[in-house]
């Protein structure tokens, strides 16, 4: 448990957006949560701001927010798991099982785009409402077998991959081997692209493959 207040404040707090050693205005930090944090409940949110804020001046700093982490841990413990991990639900062509992925990619052919993700990822629920539903993207689909992988729930997976941001995008051959990294989410027109860049390095490893394969014939 502990280890989940961890990770929700350094998504709230110290990753990229919200530099340390600075102060920040209670509207800003509240508009930044609300991002990085969907559905969290707002009063809830509203009262923790209230304690961080401690001189009521109207500005968080770093000091002030860290000091106040026990309450955090208060507030958002009694926040309901479907309120934290509440979001729109995969395309039906998303599987959630990399073995699987893995066998229908022996079986078609097509190489794996793998998406690590997190409950409490702001910009992977944001990608999944908005995303993935679209004509584009799903056309672009495809050619991948794509799959989603809980980063919380495949540890082992995450660590093997060197996952340290979400969403982070893998694309994986037939063979599994990992040929392409992506970080960050985007809108339909990014992800559409990236998925471009992935079939590009599909193709060039595959290239490569046979050359060397040559080589050695040879």
């Amino acid at each position: 448990m502990a280890v989940r207040w961890v990770i929700l404040v350094a998504a709230l707090f110290l990753l990229p957006g919200l530099s340390t050693g600075r102060e920040r205005t209670v509207d800003e930090f509240k508009a930044y949560a609300a991002r990085r944090m969907v559905n969290v409940d707002q009063q809830q949110l509203a009262e923790f701001v209230a304690q961080v804020d401690s001189n009521a001046d109207g500005t968080i700093t770093d000091v002030e927010f860290a000091s106040r982490i026990v309450v955090f841990q208060r507030i958002f413990k009694s926040v309901p798991m479907t309120a934290q991990r509440s979001g729109h639900a995969l395309p039906e062509n998303w599987l959630t099982d990399f073995a699987k992925a893995r066998e229908a990619s022996v079986e078609t052919g097509k190489p794996i785009v793998a998406m690590f993700s997190a409950s409490w990822c702001g910009p992977c629920k944001r990608m999944i409402a908005n995303v993935y539903p679209t004509d584009e993207a799903k056309d672009a689909l495809t050619e991948f077998i794509p799959v989603y992988i809980d980063s919380e729930k495949h540890r082992d997976l995450a660590t093997k991959n060197s996952i340290h941001s979400f969403p982070t995008f893998i694309c994986f051959d037939v063979d599994g081997e990992s040929v392409e990294q992506h970080v960050g989410g985007g809108d339909v027109m990014e992800f559409v692209e990236m998925l471009k860049t992935f079939k590009v390095a599909v193709s060039d490893a595959q290239q490569a493959s046979k050359e060397q394969k040559s080589a050695v014939d040879i």
